[in-house]
């Protein structure tokens, strides 16, 4: 920080600093990982994966030295990808900007509708009521701070879904996406002409406000 010194019939006075000194904070997301390399990684690969990303936050606000751990392996190369469209806003303290080392940033890729067996006739769920818009907003209000979901659930019999897991970073989104996702609906799937419980479905939310 920049401190003007005035020099007067002998003494010292140091002037108040031109900017007012930011307040401490730590590294902050803006924009969570995007959410079209994850269909892509699972569209391509068509199982169920998961990566962890050890990374650092950079002076300028992008992750760099990024180590992934991923199963299966082929996986980390979009992890990487989609890691490398995050940003932050850089760590602050005592007015300075730091580098933030030792982040964690999970991913988990599944099929989005994978069948139970591989037996003919069987149908997959189908969406007829996607995730509210102003739920989503709400969230993203509620919890002023840029982020990401990989959903995972099961289509219930009835078309409604449950054991609804939100794997959502940061975690304080987790309850209000889970209701959101509570509130689809779908027709059911069905083994042998019977509706049935479809488990394995997923879903990626990128979570970021409007620009």
């Amino acid at each position: 920080m920049v401190k003007w010194i005035v020099v007067a019939a002998g003494m010292a006075f140091a002037l108040p600093a031109l900017a007012q000194k930011p307040a401490d904070r730590p590294a902050k997301v803006v924009t969570g990982p995007d959410v079209a390399v994850i269909k892509e990684a699972v569209n391509t690969l068509r199982e169920p994966g998961e990566c962890m990303v050890e990374f650092t936050v950079g002076l300028d606000g992008k992750p760099k030295d990024m180590k992934p751990t991923c199963t299966p392996e082929t996986y980390a190369p979009y992890a990487l990808r989609a890691m490398a469209t995050v940003e932050y806003l850089p760590e602050i303290f005592a007015g300075e900007m730091f580098e933030t080392e030792g982040l964690r940033q999970p991913f988990k890729f599944g099929v989005a509708a994978p069948a139970p067996s591989s037996a003919p006739g069987d149908k997959a769920p189908v969406k007829i009521k996607d995730v509210e818009p102003k739920d989503i907003e709400r969230a993203i209000n509620r919890v002023d701070e840029a982020g990401s979901c990989t959903v995972s659930f099961t289509v219930g019999a009835d078309g409604k879904p449950k054991d609804v897991k939100p794997g959502c970073t940061p975690s304080k989104y987790d309850k209000l996406i889970g209701e959101a996702v509570a509130k689809m609906r779908f027709q059911p799937g069905q083994k042998a002409g019977q509706a049935i419980d479809w488990p394995g479905m997923s879903m990626p939310l990128n979570l970021t406000k409007p620009r």
